[in-house]
């Protein structure tokens, strides 16, 4: 009875206001509780609306924890298992930042701004750190465990995963490099391995390809980051492509470049701009290699456009007589082959053009077509250069060329020659050295006629000398501008003057 008389039981009138009060306070969280999930719900709406945010399960998940979690921070208020809902609002806070990042920032605004696609394995990695961050805060800053001694055995165990998975994680490092370095991304072509493929994804352990065949290609990311690899998309997607060809020795090089280029343009996929352009490569055994250069800006056109311009140039090459040989053996005589007549008949042709055909007997006429040659220079090509010791005689037979003098340094164009012009018949006959610049203005076919040709015809033609030095008169004062004009004393003196010093010139350098 003592200790009943003397016990400290609440009044019954307190235990009406203690339940008055959680009544109250029940009454708050609740109310609290409804508002909070009411507000996240209605933003929740607004965003899939707004944004097209997948909100699914996950965000209902979390709508509830928050509901029960937030308001039993309010003061005075107690709920039970409220560590439990704090825990699992951070875990389904975390999913919703992982969808937010990937289906929002990355595949949305960053791919708006930089017009790139975050790669796969970029994303995992991130949802990767956010959750294990989520993990690290419940364990330590929920339930209060002591997250270093965690990480202690976590440490020893990834050391063992890491020399067992050290290819694999190279792999992983190596796609950090690809992505980080800026030099591949998804949609590229690349040239690896001696495969042309379009980059589709570029994951965790490799990248995967597609070729132009549609066979697909998995590549880990180390062996990338270690060949050598072309990508046609960097730094633009306009680029540069080649195809060899083996072409017969008979063709000539500027006529050969000129048929590429024309069969190159007519595909609709090459460019204009840049112009394709072609390079000889290489004298072969039994071809010469030309390199065709032309220009892209979609190397998915790749294997179309090599075969439409294959395609082309062999109706091209058969146009023009150029032969695209193969592998052959020539049995070869000792004895000089005769020239061919179609040889002959061109020589004599452009002989009969010139002084000598007036000026010679036909025998001996014969005699200088028998020993004379054709050659070919090609355009561009200096078939006599001024200053230059003397050297033969050139009869223009086919194509045109250009004459230009220098003086002070400053080449002019004085002439253009056309077929049957002859070309450094002074140098031939009197020893000068040349007085002018020829250049081929096309490919040019010309008759070579030396002084050793020349020598016994003069020798047993006495007229022939007159003749020749007639000619040099006459060449001498067009390219001095004098007017031949007989009537003038001054310009006939002149004349005979050039005429007798072209005379002893002929008779001293042919020792006549």
């Amino acid at each position: 009875m003592p200790l009943l008389a003397q016990s400290s039981l609440p009044a019954p009138e307190d235990y009406l206001a203690k339940g008055i009060e959680i009544t109250h306070l029940t009454s708050i969280y609740f109310g609290v509780g409804l508002v909070i999930y009411v507000v996240l719900r209605l933003c929740g709406r607004r965003l899939k609306r707004r944004y097209g945010l997948p909100l699914g399960w996950v965000y209902q998940l979390f709508c509830i924890a928050a509901a029960l979690f937030l308001p039993s921070q309010l003061p005075g208020i107690d709920f039970p298992g409220e560590i439990h809902f704090g825990a699992l609002l951070t875990i389904s806070g975390a999913f919703l930042l992982i969808g937010f990042l990937r289906n929002y920032l990355f595949g949305h605004v960053f791919h708006q701004e930089t017009n790139m696609q975050v790669p796969k394995f970029f994303g995992q990695f991130i949802s990767i750190a956010i959750i294990l961050g989520a993990l690290l805060f419940v364990l330590d800053g929920v339930y209060g465990i002591p997250v270093p001694g965690l990480l202690a055995g976590a440490g020893i165990a990834g050391l063992v995963l890491g020399l067992a998975l050290q290819d694999t994680l190279g792999n992983i490092f190596s796609g950090f490099a690809i992505y980080f370095g800026g030099q591949f991304k998804a949609g590229d072509w690349l040239l690896v391995e001696g495969q042309h493929a379009k980059i589709v994804e570029i994951n965790w352990r490799s990248t995967r390809l597609r070729t132009n065949d549609d066979v697909c290609l998995d590549i880990p990311n180390s062996l990338i980051t270690k060949e050598m690899v072309i990508n046609y998309n960097h730094p633009t997607s306009v680029h540069a492509s080649r195809i060899d060809l083996g072409l017969g020795y008979d063709s000539p090089p500027t006529l050969v470049k000129s048929v590429l280029v024309e069969a190159a343009l007519g595909c609709p996929h090459v460019l204009r701009e840049p112009m394709p352009d072609v390079f000889l490569a290489e004298f072969g055994d039994w071809s010469i290699t030309y390199q065709l250069r032309f220009w892209l800006a979609d190397h998915a056109r790749y294997n179309e456009t090599c075969s439409q311009i294959r395609t082309t140039l062999w109706y091209a090459l058969k146009r023009h007589n150029i032969s695209i040989p193969y592998p052959i053996q020539h049995e070869m005589s000792l004895e000089r082959p005769a020239p061919h007549v179609e040889n002959r008949d061109l020589i004599r042709s452009a002989l009969q053009k010139t002084i000598l055909a007036s000026c010679v007997e036909p025998k001996c006429l014969e005699e200088i077509v028998a020993a004379a040659r054709i050659i070919r220079f090609g355009a561009g090509e200096k078939i006599v250069r001024q200053g230059a010791a003397a050297g033969p005689m050139f009869i223009l037979a086919e194509g045109c060329a250009q004459v230009f003098v220098e003086v002070a340094g400053i080449n002019t164009q004085v002439a253009t020659l056309a077929p049957d012009a002859c070309i450094g018949e002074a140098s031939v006959l009197t020893g000068e050295a040349r007085s002018a610049t020829v250049v081929a203005g096309e490919d040019c076919l010309v008759v070579e006629v030396d002084k050793a040709i020349l020598a016994p015809v003069i020798a047993t033609n006495a007229d022939v000398l007159e003749a020749l030095s007639d000619l040099l008169t006459q060449r001498r004062l067009q390219n001095e501008g004098a007017i031949s004009d007989a009537s003038n004393q001054v310009a006939n003196a002149t004349r005979q003057t050039y005429k007798a010093g072209f005379l002893s010139k002929l008779k001293s350098f042919f020792e006549v």
